[in-house]
């Protein structure tokens, strides 16, 4: 039916506007209705969704960037060892067909010895945020050498940065789900807890030269708009190690001011960092 001729007699001007709002308000719902996912994750992708692996992408970039569990993604695509990704394959970022996004995880392969991660610690993604506690995942063996991430139970965030909250979570552009820290470009940019670099590059959209550290099998941090990555993947760092130099975020920002995107992530989701860390 011709919505146009339902509208009362009106001046013709009234009824113009009218119209045009109709037709617009069609045409996004065609849109919608074509396109419900992008990159970022701010929709929920389709039943079979891919996504491609381009060069410099690990299993935990691909993950931040479309607001993923690593754990979940690596089960759904069969991925026992993340250093297995190569460029063109492609990732589906859906579960199989009766395969729930809970379901048992597999046996996950880390830079030195394989983690297994026991049933009991796949928790709902709607679990209260503060049961931090939990059981760590047990070692087939120890890196005699190396440091492990910090456990569930022992992680105490720092600020990154000293410099003052310009935009808390969610960001203005409600696509980089984090805050917003200011202060001199070039300052040092600090580890927040102790963990593995698991993403060191610029491969990401948006969040220029980007850091991304497991600290465990819960908790992820990232950092963003860096002017320079001081450390590598698969490097293990302490709390408080600088990691990065401050850049500035593109076209937001006076020439002589940096900024930090910082974002905490559980279970692949962003949260806010702010309750996390200490009161200033």
């Amino acid at each position: 039916m011709n919505l146009f001729l339902m509208i009362p007699p009106r001046s013709f001007r009234q009824r113009m506007r009218i119209a045009v709002l109709t037709t617009s308000i069609l045409l996004l719902a065609g849109c919608a209705s074509s396109s419900n996912f992008n990159r970022w994750g701010k929709n929920i992708p389709p039943q079979g969704a891919t996504t491609p692996v381009r060069a410099g992408d690990t299993l935990y970039s691909i993950a931040v960037a479309h607001d993923l569990d690593w754990r979940n993604l690596a089960r759904w695509n069969g991925i026992s060892d993340p250093r297995t990704l190569r460029a063109g394959q492609r990732l589906r970022l859906t579960p199989p067909v009766g395969q729930e996004s809970q379901a048992s995880v597999p046996r996950i392969q880390s830079t030195q010895s394989e983690v297994v991660i026991p049933q009991h610690l796949v928790a709902p993604r709607d679990q209260a945020a503060g049961n931090k506690q939990a059981i760590q995942p047990s070692m087939a063996s120890t890196p005699p050498q190396k440091s492990q991430p910090a456990s569930e139970g022992s992680l105490s965030w720092q600020w990154p940065v000293q410099g003052k909250v310009l935009s808390r979570f969610i960001d203005d552009n409600n696509l980089q789900k984090g805050l917003i820290l200011g202060g001199p470009i070039g300052d040092p940019v600090r580890a927040s807890a102790a963990g593995e670099v698991v993403y060191a590059g610029n491969g990401l959209p948006g969040y220029g030269n980007l850091l991304i550290i497991k600290h465990n099998s819960e908790w992820l941090s990232a950092y963003g708009y860096n002017q320079s990555l001081l450390v590598k993947e698969g490097q293990m760092v302490t709390a408080g190690q600088t990691v990065a130099t401050m850049g500035r975020r593109d076209g937001k920002a006076l020439d002589k001011t940096g900024s930090l995107l910082f974002q905490i992530r559980r279970y692949g989701k962003p949260v806010d960092p702010t309750p996390l860390l200490p009161a200033r």
